[in-house]
């Protein structure tokens, strides 16, 4: 497949690497003993996932970002930055509507708060190596926290010209304005951690 092309495939939080690689070769046609699943760190890191290793862990956390691929291909992957896709998503995001963007932030965090158990803030609290079945939901709410603080870095670091990443920042501004009118403040301190990361803190010129 093209690296502007996308193949979508719906799965359990269960499922493993020999699972997915199979719905995968039948999706494309391809013979599953020509497929290999790698996960991929943000820092380039590559993880070949054996056929039993599972993609999720209790708290539907993801190994890495996962590509699959020919075995005789797997060194040679493309980056992301090539897809061309990517370079649209700056131009998407300008487009949206800040209020509806902290609306949806909003009722998503909300639905992960309302199923925490008051006595998993006391598990976590008092029993951090124990197991992480008590706290699963809690959890997710505090990686919910992490995955909109990087989504916030990823969206500025990946808008290409100066102009829109001015905009793009003030839109972001806005949005966490929105969060914390709305008394969302996990996605307000979210959104400001995003801001604040060094990355994105060095951008003088986006700033000033």
């Amino acid at each position: 497949m093209s690296m502007d092309s996308y193949l979508s495939v719906r799965s359990l939080a269960s499922v493993v690497a020999q699972g997915l690689l199979q719905e995968v070769a039948e999706r494309l046609d391809v013979p599953l003993e020509e497929l290999v699943l790698l996960a991929v760190t943000y820092r380039g890191e590559k993880l070949l996932l054996k056929p039993q290793d599972r993609l999720y862990s209790d708290s539907l956390t993801a190994v890495g970002r996962l590509h699959v691929c020919r075995k005789d291909l797997s060194e040679v992957m493309s980056p992301f930055t090539d897809n061309a896709e990517l370079q649209q998503r700056s131009a998407r995001m300008l487009s949206m509507n800040t209020w509806d963007v902290a609306v949806t932030l909003t009722n998503f965090d909300w639905s992960v708060f309302n199923s925490i158990h008051e006595q998993e803030l006391v598990y976590f609290t008092f029993s951090r190596h124990a197991s992480s079945g008590h706290t699963v939901a809690l959890e997710l709410l505090l990686q919910r926290c992490n995955e909109v603080q990087l989504w916030v870095m990823t969206e500025v670091l990946m808008c290409p010209t100066l102009c829109n990443r001015v905009q793009l920042i003030k839109k972001f501004i806005k949005i966490a304005a929105h969060c914390k009118a709305q008394r969302n403040l996990n996605s307000f301190f979210a959104i400001v951690m995003g801001l604040n990361t060094a990355a994105v803190s060095r951008l003088s010129q986006t700033w000033e």
